[in-house]
């Protein structure tokens, strides 16, 4: 019977371990995905900071590879945006699956304005890890219509 208990016991901890996990990556998602388009929309000279020196940008098909091309291009090619994120998810991949690095999935969809242009679709991926503790983009992956 006490072997039992230990075993709900157990269970019950992995549970709630899990549990408060999920609400850490929910807060991490949320903030980084504030931080990021405000950025991009307000203050892009310091978007590239997000950026590791190693990350990929793919951009509507075009592929950048890192920190300092995708800064040129953000400050460069890329008109004014105004987004407007209408929903947004997180998943933390496994720790053995990324070099025991934490590391979080994001996915961002809503509408984009360039310039003064109408509204498009747009949904956005992110594969972003933390480095000197704070959050960094590996892999952005944009597309909008």
């Amino acid at each position: 019977l006490i072997h039992f208990y230990k075993r709900i016991l157990i269970k019950m901890s992995e549970k709630d371990e899990l549990h408060n996990k999920t609400l850490e990556t929910i807060e991490h998602v949320q903030k980084f995905a504030e931080i990021f388009y405000r950025k991009l929309d307000e203050d892009r000279h310091s978007v590239g900071n997000l950026y590791l020196d190693t990350a990929t940008l793919t951009w509507n098909g075009n592929n950048l590879e890192g920190g300092e091309n995708i800064k040129s291009f953000l400050l460069q090619k890329l008109p004014k945006t105004d987004h407007n994120l209408l929903c947004l998810d997180g998943q933390n991949l496994p720790a053995q699956a990324v070099g025991e690095q934490t590391t979080i999935l994001i996915t961002a969809s809503g509408t984009v304005r360039y310039d003064k242009k109408s509204s498009v679709p747009f949904q956005q991926n992110f594969l972003i890890t933390e480095k000197d503790m704070k959050w960094r983009i590996a892999v952005d992956n944009f597309r909008s219509q």
